[in-house]
């Protein structure tokens, strides 16, 4: 009893420690993309409200995310050239992430951002994805 209790105990301290480097990851790199977005036009109440705004749409963005490995689809059943998906996905990534980008900013009233910011992070990282459209070999 006492073993299975422990090796409760020991996934749920994977599962925290988890969730924690997760944060911790998405907190980096919100605080570094901060600069980059006030710039565009990026108002937020304190780097918090930053941070939770990036961990949210990260969340809401995952499932429209789907959308944009189409192209990758497509490449691997060899309907597209690699060019061709890439552009694609580019395009696809790029509104998708806007789009969740956008929702979370509609309900979020301590954080705003102009379209023009949204769409520019949008495509930033949408083109760090580029090199993940690849053939699959199997």
């Amino acid at each position: 009893m006492d073993q299975e209790r422990n090796q409760k105990h020991g996934k749920i301290g994977v599962f925290i420690l988890g969730a924690v480097l997760i944060l911790a990851v998405l907190s980096l790199f919100a605080v570094c993309s901060s600069a980059i977005m006030q710039f565009l036009g990026f108002e937020y109440e304190s780097i918090g409200d930053f941070i939770l705004y990036f961990v949210i749409s990260s969340i809401v963005s995952y499932p429209l995310n789907f959308i944009a490995d189409l192209p990758k689809a497509l490449l691997s059943l060899d309907k597209i050239s690699r060019e061709a998906a890439v552009c694609l996905y580019v395009l696809l990534d790029t509104i998708t992430t806007c789009c969740g980008f956008g929702i979370v900013d509609y309900f979020m009233s301590s954080v705003s951002a102009n379209a023009s910011s949204l769409l520019v992070l949008a495509l930033v990282f949408a083109l760090f994805g580029v090199g993940d459209v690849r053939k699959e070999e199997s």
